[in-house]
């Protein structure tokens, strides 16, 4: 008895530290004319720019992989970089930063071709969303992968 009570104590704990852990990259704050869609995803109507937020395949984000099309160069901003995505039709701007100690991407895009596709429309939304969140882009070489 003693021994389940204790389990169950530990399932909830457990339960509860990775819901705190996962609403960190939902609560981010964004410019004014973002919305939150989920899952670390933010879009603007006005601007046709999506945000998306992630921790998975981070050290990849910053490689050339010219077998899917994907291309990255340095961006105009110091640690960030300019890319475009040739299978999902996408272009914009990432950077790695770190949230919960643990690199994680955001990047600032839009559909290739589209009158969005505008590197500075992407650098401004860049720039706010760092001063807003005080991150500071990390040069992907200091990163311990």
């Amino acid at each position: 008895m003693k021994i389940s009570k204790i389990f169950i104590g530990a399932l909830i704990l457990i339960c509860a530290m990775g819901v705190v852990c996962a609403t960190d990259i939902t609560k981010l704050q964004m410019p004014e004319n973002y919305m939150n869609l989920g899952d670390g995803s933010y879009g603007s109507e006005v601007d046709d720019v999506e945000i998306d937020v992630f921790v998975e395949d981070v050290e990849n984000s910053v490689k050339n992989d010219t077998s899917i099309n994907y291309t990255v160069v340095p961006g105009k901003i110091k640690n960030t970089f300019n890319f475009t995505d040739g299978i999902n039709n996408e272009t914009g701007v990432l950077e790695i930063v770190k949230i919960n100690n643990k690199p994680t991407v955001i990047t600032f895009w839009t559909e290739t071709g589209s009158n969005s596709s505008d590197l500075q429309r992407f650098n401004d939304a860049l720039t706010e969303v760092n001063k807003l969140n005080k991150f500071e882009p990390l040069d992907p070489a200091t990163i311990d992968w």
